[in-house]
Order: structure tokens, then C-alpha cells, then sequence
């Protein structure tokens, strides 16, 4: 993924970016499946780690071929246990059934696999009118356990500086009334403050890693 640092959206890639490569990237393994890939931003990063890549939406993003096409309410057209590593990077927001969609991430996942989670808690309304869910930290654990998925994990998307940041550079691009060199100060601004003054009640979001249970259960 580029980034720029004069971009609205920079304080909340940066974040899941580091948190991609520096954690989750470790855990891909076999076959992974993009699950609701979007753009597939980081196709590039994962394909090095597995064996195949599967990029699966409901319909394709500009200039993004798709290697499976989700039929919405259907289960995926794979076998049971026939995925190592599922990727889900906000995504779960958009899904009106979302425990279904995470059944069918517990039924594809072999025994030992991982899902590789990232989701909303608070950001401003996108995609409408698909935009349904916003997730707290316990609303993820509940959500992951319910579907008997251990939960390894759990890290908050930047604290409070960072969403006061990102709050505002979103606002001030919907409005244009933003600069690069507007974005660039908010975004060094937020991220500094937000390492000076940790506060991880209030975030952006939730990244996460769960586990299929082994084969002993």
C-alpha cells in the first residue's frame, strides 16, 4: 500500500498498515482468502507469505480482477476446511449478517487457522446504504467467541489523538475545505499527541487476530 502523509486518510492507514506488516503479516500461511477484498491493498504484502491468494467480493473494484465472486446470503464456493488464513480488513461493517459471515469464516478455516480481522468502531458513515455496524472492543470478542474463535490478539487502532485526527481531516475532505498541507499538520499533529497522551478508550477501530481451534479441540 502507498501512503501519503498529506493524505485525509493517512492516520488510519499508517495505523493499520504497521499493524498488517508488523503482526498480522506473520500469522499468513497456505491458502489465504481475501474475504470482501475491496481494492486488495495488501495482495501484494500477503501473496509473499501463502501459498495462494483468494480474492473474493461481491463485485469487483476498478482495475481489480476477482478470483471469486461472493453471492450475498450463499455460502462461498469452497470446500469446508479448505482455507489456512482468512484476511478481513473493514469489511464486517458492511455486512448485514455479519455473525453469518463469520459462521462462514469458521467453516472454511482448517483446524489451527487464522482469521486476520480489522474493524470499525468509530468513522464516518461510507458506502451508503451498505454501512450497518460499528464494533466495540467486546462486541469483537463476543462476536469471535460465539462462533468458537479464540481470540489471540486484540489491538486498538490508534486512542483518542488519532481519532480526534482523523475525525477532523474526514470532515474537513467531505466539506472541501481541506489542504495537503492541511492534512500533512493534522496528520503529524494527531499521531505525535497520540503517542504522548495514550488513551485507547476512545479509537478508530479494532485489529485482530483469532484461531480455528486445533485438531485436539
Amino acid at each position: 500500500m502507498h501512503l501519503s502523509s498529506n493524505h485525509h486518510h493517512y492516520i488510519v492507514l499508517s495505523l493499520l498498515n504497521s499493524w498488517i506488516t508488523d503482526i498480522a503479516l506473520e500469522q499468513a500461511s497456505g491458502v489465504l482468502l481475501d474475504y470482501g477484498c475491496g481494492g486488495q491493498p495488501y495482495r501484494s504484502l500477503f501473496e509473499t507469505r501463502v501459498s495462494q491468494y483468494i480474492g473474493a467480493d461481491v463485485e469487483a473494484a476498478i482495475g481489480i480482477k476477482l478470483d471469486l465472486i461472493i453471492e450475498p446470503e450463499a455460502p462461498l464456493a469452497l470446500a469446508s476446511q479448505s482455507v489456512d488464513t482468512i484476511l478481513s480488513t473493514q469489511t464486517l461493517e458492511h455486512v448485514l449478517h455479519f455473525r453469518r459471515y463469520l459462521a462462514e469464516c469458521r467453516r472454511l478455516l482448517r483446524p489451527s487457522g487464522h482469521l486476520i480481522l480489522t474493524v470499525p468502531m468509530q468513522w464516518r458513515m461510507h458506502e451508503v446504504p451498505f454501512d450497518y455496524w460499528r464494533f466495540t472492543k467486546y462486541g469483537v470478542l463476543a462476536a469471535l467467541e460465539e462462533q468458537g474463535l479464540e481470540v489471540i490478539q486484540l489491538s486498538p487502532c490508534g486512542g483518542a489523538w488519532a481519532l480526534l485526527g482523523q475525525l477532523l481531516n474526514s470532515h474537513l475532505a467531505a466539506s472541501r475545505r481541506g489542504s495537503k498541507a492541511l492534512f500533512w499538520l493534522i496528520n503529524r499533529a494527531a499521531l505525535w499527541m497520540d503517542k504522548q497522551l495514550p488513551d485507547t478508550e476512545e479509537t478508530i477501530g479494532w485489529m485482530c487476530i483469532a484461531k480455528a481451534p486445533s485438531p485436539s479441540g
